[in-house]
């Protein structure tokens, strides 16, 4: 009588081994394709060096938005007020 590993047939303990094998292969590549993005960002951030011109044409652009956004604000405001005063103050 031969003795079967573990109580069972060796065909049983192969979609298990072959599972654990491929969740360990799975781990591998994703540990290694997040530590190849980290390393690809580190170099690239330091590659491009601040250029005073570009952080004020960067400041310039938020300014612009931030007064495009006001004034959004102020039409919208002036239009409220201005159907307020044609509803006889509603």
């Amino acid at each position: 009588m031969s003795k079967k590993p573990l109580g069972r047939s060796t065909g049983s303990l192969n979609a298990p081994i072959a599972a654990f094998t491929m969740a360990v292969v799975l781990c591998s590549y994703c540990i290694y394709s997040i530590n190849s993005a980290r390393r690809g960002a580190h170099v690239q951030s330091h590659s491009q060096e601040p250029d005073p011109a570009s952080a004020l044409s960067a400041a310039q652009r938020r300014l612009k938005q931030r007064e495009r956004q006001d004034e959004w604000v102020q039409r919208a405001l002036e239009e409220r007020g201005r159907g307020r005063d044609g509803k006889g103050g509603v």
